[in-house]
């Protein structure tokens, strides 16, 4: 004896009414991500570079470009990731993403500023790969320390120093009244006038008080 069973009672509910799940793979989720990176990186390199010239406005901007990229950071590795770390993996993971974001800004900036600020520029961009560098060593999962001992490093150094011997040779190359890149800066102190200022003539006499008679003193 055969029975029927009806394919809507053999369903259960939880597959009639199943919501659809949050794609970690999807092009919106990956797109988000790393547009928190790249906005975050692009914040820090024109904080860092432009920071003598404003420094209180180009300090928030900074601060702000720090925490797009720990925003990033936490989409990327927390929220889109397949395994969520550990908490000391995670307070590990979030302090050299920080340390990565200023790296990658320190190179942008002293590349795309270096005619506007040649000696900032100079050292900013070596400076910047060398602690990139040692940050996604440190920050990558399958990365280790001892890539930071390997000839792939050698070569990291090797660029870092041609950049910094090339860019201090160009430095000094460049005049200081050369192009500027204008932000509202007020680097130029105001020329001294030369002339002393006008002598004020003195107040107007006032008006001699009536005599008795009703008649104003005055000189014919």
């Amino acid at each position: 004896m055969t029975t029927v069973i009806d394919p809507e009672l053999d369903q259960t509910p939880a597959t009639r009414h199943r919501r659809p799940t949050f794609d970690k793979k999807s092009l919106p989720a990956r797109y988000s991500g790393q547009m928190l990176y790249f906005m975050g990186a692009a914040l820090i390199a024109g904080a860092v570079v432009h920071y003598p010239i404003n420094p209180s406005l180009y300090a928030i901007i900074c601060v702000v470009g720090a925490v797009v990229f720990l925003l990033g950071t936490i989409v990327n590795e927390f929220v889109l990731a397949d395994e969520r770390p550990a908490l000391s993996q995670a307070i590990s993971l979030v302090a050299f993403s920080l340390l990565l974001s200023f790296g990658v800004g320190l190179v942008g900036g002293g590349i795309q500023h270096f005619e506007q600020f040649p000696e900032r520029s100079a050292w900013m961009t070596p400076v910047g790969l060398l602690m990139s560098y040692v940050a996604f060593v440190a920050k990558d999962s399958k990365g280790r320390w001892r890539h930071l001992v390997s000839p792939f490093a050698a070569v990291v150094v090797i660029i870092a120093a041609l950049a910094w011997l090339g860019m201090t040779a160009l430095a000094g190359t460049i005049s200081s009244d050369g192009h500027s890149h204008d932000h509202g800066s007020t680097t130029g102190t105001p020329a001294k006038s030369d002339q002393a200022p006008a002598e004020q003539d003195p107040p107007a006499k006032a008006p001699a008080e009536p005599t008795e008679d009703g008649h104003g003193s005055h000189s014919h």
